[in-house]
């Protein structure tokens, strides 16, 4: 499997890694992206000046799996998106892509690695709650109930380090986890 830069697809391959984010997105967060033209979007946003992406090929050089990151602040990245294809996730893709990112992050200078993943689907215990009270008790405490990304992230050596209550809608918060690179 391949990895090459976001801006070397061509227009048929970054329209499937549109379709291919869609899905994915559906299946992980079903309220960040409404439609296919804000999956187009995110690609678009991805291939800016100041951002680093990258793809990874199936052996007959189709996407299957993106990633995107760019400087956040002084020596601090952002990592967003991350990307694979239902049916190639859980086989290393995913990690393959943050390493590939943080290498490149870590080439430009970069000591940390930042990224939020949201719960809007009351996969954990940071859901459906009011975070006002008690939050970082709440964090120390946190228990994932059903698949959710904060579990693949941990898994990748990112810790949580803060919440934002009610990010995506009353009890939905933005988990931010970080990572020393």
């Amino acid at each position: 499997m391949a990895l090459v830069a976001l801006d070397a697809l061509g227009k048929n391959d970054l329209e499937h890694l549109a379709h291919l984010t869609l899905a994915a997105a559906r299946e992980h967060a079903p309220e960040w992206l409404p439609d296919l033209d804000a999956a187009r979007e995110e690609i678009s946003d991805a291939l800016a000046a100041d951002k680093a992406s990258r793809v990874v090929l199936n052996p007959r050089r189709q996407p299957i799996g993106w990633v995107s990151a760019g400087l956040s602040w002084e020596r601090v990245w952002e990592l967003h998106p991350l990307i694979v294809a239902i049916e190639h996730q859980r086989r290393g893709h995913g990690l393959r892509l943050v390493r590939e990112i943080e290498r490149l992050a870590k080439e430009a200078g970069a000591l940390t690695m930042t990224l939020g993943t949201s719960d809007t689907i009351n996969a954990t215990s940071l859901s459906g709650v009011d975070l006002y009270d008690d939050t970082f008790k709440r964090l120390a405490n946190i228990e994932v109930h059903s698949s959710h990304a904060v579990d693949f992230w941990r898994r990748a050596g990112y810790q949580i380090v803060g919440v934002i209550p009610d990010a995506e809608g009353p009890g939905k918060p933005s988990i931010t986890l970080a990572r020393r690179l």
